[in-house]
């Protein structure tokens, strides 16, 4: 009804000779082609107006406010928020087809047709665009005109790992990614100056047949002292360079270090030219392995992107170059290059105070920190950093006596760590260090807590490396992982921890070691360049208590009630998965569907009955089942009968989310989603009664709610406000889980977040 009265409404303001473009279709006329409709749309010239749930509210601003813009407000209105309607275009839209034919003839579907239908319904209507495709030409032969037998050589040595072979429909696009593909390895062969400018793909088709015959032609270098083409030249690296503090050192006096190591069989022997003003603060060694262009070796673009890769992680500079420049040799025969690499400093020491004033729940307190980092503690760019924090609160909690002092809470906490830009490791895996440049990143952490009930002391230690395969994959390994939690109840508290049925709530008081290992691996072929669609994957796995479980007979380990304990805390044995994987498909301009699937577990065994909690899985909140509260939501089928004050756990999680999102005007975009999913315990549990996962249930028990949501996208921040309610709750008998037809205002949940929630 919305849609009808604002069409009829709109109408009244559009021209009589003019029609505006709701819809841009585009049908394809046989499902058998090599190509979608989506690849069809960026070749459409003209837009059609901005929609939101079918209707063009903007337009009708416009419309609205056209004829009142002579008062402030309403041309502000008009500017602001009205959007001018798009008119069809007749001349659009033929541009639209005619770069739709080229487009088809590229990617080998010659001379299809393309027909256009206009449907115009009283000034609002659309295009559609019917295409036809014809056959696809198919490569039949490829052949090779190449003088310079080197280069014909280089080019036959990855002939078959070339985008375009025999047989392949034929496609433009992928013969200039051949061209790319030609060039990058010649260049990682030392052939500095060849562009794929020197490379013609000459085609010869066969109408009849539908065939193309491609003869990949490569042209000499022409030679501007003896006017003549010659054969391209290979160079090699002569000297390397390097500027600790920048080329600008005009007037001053430089110093020249020139410094050598040995760097194996593979390279022997190697040195840099260091050549500076004053203290370089940078040690040497740390370039050993980050400056992958060896003396001798012939240039390659992979190395030098190799080296590029590696300076960046020196945070002690913000800004690298590496340009080369030729030199004569003794031997004419051997084409030489310097290699001059220059680095721009930046800021070394940064630090920063705080000071805040805290509420929780009516208890107030001040919390005080202070952070420092130095980029270059040890002379080798890596990352110093400590924060130091302490603050008080008032609590309105009595004491073993029956008191309350003012601030009765106290909390004091140090952190640390210190990043290597290197792989720091007793086994030397050179190959794997040079190729992948894996960083070294060591934490450490102490908190103390005192409550008037109970002290508690967290002891954190981490030793991992972090590094790129390629662009799109990335691995975090933590093999050394330290969580200790030590807790000292009062008397008085202890008494009650004994008394509590609820495990859940006993555990968070009870003292516990994790010490394991932890895996990351995660794949994303996003391109923040292009709104293409681009699947994001991420697989974790933890382990705790194997290593320590080894030393259960020894004196380090002590046994206490059936249990093993070091330096008296029972440490946690477990293994833990999780699988998440999101997909993002683009449907129109900026608008996306985005969907993601969460699978996991965690396993306890050997020294543990349950997960930690840290470690437990949960649904509800901000990122997740957002019809929920927090940790509000199972696991399975658990209904809370006795309202109690508990956060819901589980040791397996399975989640859904579908959401649908779409610009609204300039930085406000929204969106429609649903959620489903649920958490379950791995074995039965007395807290969480009907919370046990069985394979012929638990799809039963899928949670599920859907909401809408606003977002104000200001490019570097994104602030997030969703509104979500449960169309299906689990916690009621079968045959009522349905909650649709029984919604009520309360049941509707508020969720604010930074950033999108996947």
């Amino acid at each position: 009804m919305l849609a009808f009265l604002a069409s009829c409404s709109m109408r009244k303001h559009i021209p009589d000779d003019k029609m505006i473009l709701k819809h841009n279709i585009v049908e394809i006329e046989t499902n058998d082609v090599a190509f979608t409709k989506s690849d069809i749309t960026p070749y459409i010239s003209q837009t059609s107006n901005p929609k939101f749930l079918g209707m063009m509210p903007l337009t009708w601003i416009y419309y609205k406010t056209e004829n009142k813009t002579d008062k402030k407000f309403f041309n502000w209105i008009n500017k602001t928020i009205g959007k001018k309607p798009v008119y069809f275009s007749d001349e659009l839209k033929d541009k639209s087809k005619s770069q739709i034919e080229k487009y088809l003839n590229d990617i080998g579907y010659f001379n299809s047709k393309i027909y256009t239908q206009i449907k115009n319904n009283r000034g609002i209507g659309s295009v559609t665009y019917d295409i036809y495709p014809t056959t696809p030409y198919i490569i039949d032969e490829i052949t090779y005109n190449i003088n310079d037998s080197s280069i014909y050589n280089y080019v036959k040595n990855i002939e078959n790992e070339l985008p375009v072979q025999k047989g392949d429909i034929y496609n433009a696009f992928d013969l200039d990614d051949e061209r790319d593909m030609i060039t990058e390895y010649l260049k990682n062969n030392g052939y500095y100056y060849f562009t794929k400018d020197y490379i013609f793909m000459e085609i010869d088709t066969n109408f009849s047949a539908h065939k193309a015959n491609v003869n990949i032609r490569i042209d000499n270098a022409f030679d501007p002292v003896t006017l003549k083409n010659e054969n391209h030249k290979k160079y090699y690296i002569n000297d390397i360079f390097i500027y600790p503090k920048g080329t600008s050192l005009s007037g001053l006096d430089v110093d020249t270090v020139h410094y050598s190591f040995n760097l194996g069989k593979r390279f022997g022997d190697e040195s840099f030219y260091f050549i500076y003003n004053g203290d370089p603060k940078i040690r040497f060694k740390t370039f050993d392995n980050l400056i992958q262009i060896h003396r001798g070796q012939p240039y390659s673009l992979h190395s030098v992107s190799q080296t590029y890769k590696s300076l960046n992680n020196l945070k002690i500079y913000n800004l690298t170059n590496i340009d080369f420049e030729p030199v004569k040799s003794e031997n004419d025969s051997i084409n030489l290059l310097n290699c001059n690499i220059a680095l721009n400093r930046t800021k070394v020491n940064f630090y920063s105070i705080q000071l805040e004033g805290t509420n929780s729940s009516g208890d107030l307190g001040i919390l005080g920190s202070f952070t420092y980092r130095n980029r270059n503690i040890f002379k080798g760019s890596e990352i110093f950093n400590i924060s130091v924090k302490a603050g008080t609160q008032a609590q309105s909690v009595l004491d073993d006596d029956g008191n309350t002092s003012l601030f009765n809470t106290k909390e004091f906490g140090i952190d640390g760590s210190i990043y290597f830009p290197k792989f720091l490791s007793p086994i030397k895996l050179n190959n794997f260090a040079k190729e992948f440049q894996p960083r070294t990143t060591i934490t450490i952490g102490y908190n103390y807590q005192s409550r008037p009930i109970y002290d508690r002391q967290i002891t954190m230690l981490t030793y991992g490396y972090n590094w790129m395969s390629n662009q799109h994959e990335q691995h975090i390994l933590t093999p050394i992982t330290l969580n200790s939690v030590k807790v000292n109840p009062t008397p008085s508290f202890e008494e009650i921890l004994e008394q509590e049925t609820n495990q859940r709530i006993k555990d968070q008081y009870t003292s516990h070691l994790i010490f394991g290992m932890d895996y990351t691996y995660i794949f994303s072929n996003q391109n923040v360049r292009f709104l293409k669609d681009f699947f994001y994957f991420k697989a974790n796995i933890q382990s705790s208590g194997n290593i320590l479980s080894a030393f259960n007979n020894t004196d380090l380990i002590k046994t206490v009630d059936n249990y093993h304990e070091i330096f008296g805390i029972r440490y946690a044995q477990y293994i833990r998965f999780a699988f998440d994987f999101r997909y993002f498909h683009y449907t129109k301009g900026e608008n996306q569907i985005a969907t993601r699937l969460m699978i996991g577990a965690g396993i306890p065994y050997g020294n543990s009955n349950d997960m930690p909690f840290e470690k437990s899985f949960y649904a509800g909140g901000t990122n997740g089942m957002r019809g929920w509260q927090f940790r509000e939501l199972g696991p399975g089928t658990f209904s809370n009968p006795d309202k109690l004050n508990i956060e819901r756990i589980g040791d397996i999680q399975l989640e859904f989310n579908l959401e649908y999102r779409f610009p609204i005007y300039s930085i406000l975009k929204g969106a429609i989603f649903t959620d489903i999913g649920n958490i379950w315990t791995m074995k039965e549990n007395e807290t969480f009664a009907g919370g046990e996962f069985h394979f012929n249930t638990f799809y039963k028990q899928l949670a599920a709610d859907a909401g809408l949501g606003l977002r104000l996208d200001i490019s570097f921040l994104l602030f997030r406000l969703d509104v979500a309610a449960p169309m299906v709750n689990p916690a009621y008998p079968e045959g009522q889980r349905w909650r649709i037809s029984k919604l009520q205002f309360n049941d509707f949940i508020l969720n604010f977040g930074i950033g999108y929630p996947f």
